[in-house]
């Protein structure tokens, strides 16, 4: 008699969460010593862990097989393993005799993620107040029917093949090689939305005879991009601003340089991937894979921090009294440092490790005089991040990586105070500043008349 196998994996998923050690720094901008927006690049391995479903993932998907001297035997092929909290959010568990709230015990086999009775005809749910419903096509199993599975005493172990999220198509597995295909369409770039837009995948051995519920730990094949900002104005409170007509906020054009000449580029909206166990099935190697897939020169955006959330505190003007939202100072001790944050989160595909794509970003921002309240708008600063620095990767995103750009606004920028300055769609950065200071050459004094 056998204990029936969890028919769900506790996920420790890797967050979208700061870990790593290594950064790359380019403390000015590459154009001029006289840095527009001084700027430096966090790069650090999305490695912390986190909960699957706390990161908006309500399914994966996976392969198990079972091995030992009987041989090897299909589990699971393509399983979809849902997710539900009882009170609405994910799938419908009324099919379900091992789900539960919470996660118990390793061995309890009970879990709130489960696979049983989600099959085609079988998941039945019309009621989207409950999570999924039957006619969401691209969420719902490969299988006509998945059943409950036991672990088989007459094998050693049982080795599980995972991704997320679930695709009844364009994600394949061969055990023979033991690769993991994925499609381009279903690994795509896109904005805040991790849970539908970025591809992450895992691989575990479990002991049969251990009886013990099965953890699968996830990395990510795509980046993250995030903006920050901070201020080094003397005599000035600083203020990111929206110059552009249809309040696209901050954006950043897709170049390239070469010397001092700056040219439109693109960058890749999808790719495709081989994840391969055969080394280490605890850490499968991902490859990208770029053949065929779309390309884009159109602009990131990004949403500019508003409020009084995303690190921003109000500063009252003196003599108007006008409140503004403003983003931190600089300050002396870096490890104290705060900084304001665009609210949007870029979720990129890989890119070659080869791209000669770099980014032109655009900032505009409101200078407030901190002795009498006067607004100065400064357009359209910029500041051209490449594609590596050296050896290390910038824009060329990289997979399972989270890049941090920080801005620091100086008095030295390539903004303008001409209204008429703004083109956000530009990639060339202005080897001067433009924002000039007002300079008194001089005095003279004229006899009376």
């Amino acid at each position: 008699m056998h204990l029936k196998m969890k028919k769900t994996m506790i996920l420790a998923a890797a967050a979208l969460v700061l870990a790593s050690c290594s950064s790359d720094e380019l403390i000015n901008s590459p154009d001029s010593a006289d840095a527009p927006i001084a700027f430096s690049v966090e790069k650090k391995n999305i490695t912390r862990a986190t909960n699957l479903e706390e990161l908006g993932h309500y399914n994966f998907g996976v392969w198990a097989y079972k091995k030992g001297t009987p041989g090897t035997q299909n589990v699971m092929n393509n399983y979809l393993v849902g997710y539900s909290d009882g009170n609405g959010k994910g799938y419908d568990n009324s099919g379900a005799s091992t789900w539960k709230s919470t996660a118990g015990l390793d061995t309890d086999h009970t879990s709130p993620w489960f696979y049983e009775n989600l099959g085609k005809n079988e998941y039945l749910n019309e009621d989207a107040a409950k999570g999924y419903v039957k006619t969401n096509n691209p969420y719902m199993s490969a299988n006509q029917n998945q059943y409950l599975r036991y672990w088989d005493l007459a094998y050693t172990t049982t080795e599980f093949f995972a991704y997320a999220p679930y695709r009844a198509t364009g994600v394949s597995f061969d055990y023979h090689s033991t690769i993991l295909t994925v499609d381009k369409a279903a690994q795509v770039a896109g904005y805040d939305d991790a849970s539908l837009l970025e591809f992450i995948y895992a691989g575990a051995e479990a002991t049969n005879a251990d009886l013990k519920d099965v953890t699968i730990n996830f990395k990510h094949l795509g980046a993250q991009v995030n903006l920050r900002f901070y201020e080094n104005v003397p005599g000035y409170r600083v203020q990111i601003i929206d110059v552009t007509d249809n309040g696209s906020g901050m954006q950043a054009t897709p170049a390239t340089k070469s010397g001092d000449t700056y040219a439109k580029s693109t960058y890749y909206t999808e790719c495709g991937a081989t994840i391969d166990y055969s080394s280490n099935i605890n850490s499968p190697v991902a490859t990208v894979n770029h053949t065929g897939a779309s390309t884009t020169d159109q602009n990131l955006k990004f949403a500019i921090p508003a409020g009084t959330e995303n690190g921003l505190s109000s500063f009252t003007a003196p003599v108007t009294g006008t409140v503004y939202n403003v983003i931190p100072e600089d300050i002396d001790n870096e490890t104290t440092q705060t900084y304001a944050t665009s609210p949007t989160v870029y979720y990129p595909v890989a890119q070659p490790a080869d791209s000669q794509t770099g980014f032109t970003f655009h900032v505009s921002f409101k200078l407030i005089a901190q002795d009498n309240g006067e607004e100065i708008i400064v357009n359209d600063a910029r500041v051209y991040v490449p594609a590596k620095d050296g050896d290390q990767f910038i824009a060329a995103w990289q997979p399972n990586t989270k890049y941090t750009y920080t801005f620091l606004i100086t008095r030295n920028t390539t903004g303008s105070t001409d209204p008429a300055y703004p083109d956000v769609n530009s990639p060339s950065v202005p080897a001067n500043s433009n924002l000039y200071p007002i300079v008194f050459d001089g005095a003279t004094v004229e006899d009376y008349k």
